[in-house]
């Protein structure tokens, strides 16, 4: 992996990374809070015009630094990385509690008790162990939930897809394939609800243009009228995340320009 150095106008240097994409046609541009900037390039691109792409984003690139500055400072200091007691899903408007039963089972399993309790029994004193356990029962609300969910929308909009699937991405709130199947992340459950529904609608709009063109943007502006305002308040969906979901910092935000 290759590094190269981008100067701004007040003198300061930023190092950044460039990663060959075999399939790439274009060159994206990657600044998150982790990793910083990557620049991600297709084979045998031009040294000369990849840096006059990237001197093009310059201001681009600076108007963000100072926010993913926060986000490291952010990430740096998270300390309630331990399974909880408690969680809230915004999503859903509920509220969980935990009972950590120890047996002597040596895996770890997640159950609902009651409407809001989970019981959380086995070997608890792996945290590691607790945290997969309850991650697990997190995907299977976001199937239970997030899939009528969808369906319901799609009922609403006219709009259809052939599958949805439930997952834990690391990078992405949603997806869709070419073939209409919707792929959502459990995280969304933490998330607002105005908010999950903007996902899902993005989503849905994608089955009938799969792209980001004008075309893309008036439907879904058609099927969410504060999708623009939405869309803005994504940026910093991550930090409403409790650090116990990933101590390792594996989800973070990403902005990409292509």
């Amino acid at each position: 992996m290759a590094t190269a150095t981008l100067e701004f106008a007040d003198g300061r240097r930023l190092t950044y990374r460039i990663t060959v994409s075999p399939r790439g046609r274009c060159v994206r541009l990657r600044l998150s809070a982790r990793n910083g900037l990557v620049v991600v390039v297709p084979r045998g691109i031009n040294r000369a015009d990849l840096d006059a792409i990237v001197k093009s984003k310059r201001d681009w690139i600076a108007r963000h630094l100072r926010r993913f500055e926060e986000a490291r400072h952010l990430l740096a200091n998270q300390v309630s990385l331990a399974p909880p007691q408690t969680f809230d899903l915004p999503a859903l408007n509920e509220s969980w509690q935990i009972e950590y039963r120890e047996t002597p089972s040596r895996t770890v399993s997640a159950r609902t008790d009651q409407p809001a309790g989970l019981i959380v029994a086995g070997a608890v004193e792996n945290e590691a162990a607790c945290r997969a356990a309850l991650l697990r029962w997190l995907a299977r609300r976001g199937r239970e939930t997030l899939a009528p969910w969808l369906g319901r929308l799609a009922e609403e909009t006219g709009l259809t897809f052939s599958e949805v699937r439930v997952k834990g991405q690391r990078t992405r709130w949603g997806s869709c394939t070419a073939k209409g199947v919707v792929s959502l992340n459990y995280k969304l459950l933490f998330l607002p609800r105005e908010w999950v529904r903007y996902v899902l609608v993005h989503e849905l709009c994608h089955t009938r243009e799969l792209n980001h063109s004008e075309r893309f943007w008036r439907l879904v502006y058609r099927c969410e009228p504060n999708a623009a305002e939405i869309r803005g308040q994504l940026r910093e969906a991550w930090k409403w995340l409790p650090a116990w979901l990933d101590p390792e910092n594996r989800f973070h935000p990403t902005l990409t320009v292509t």
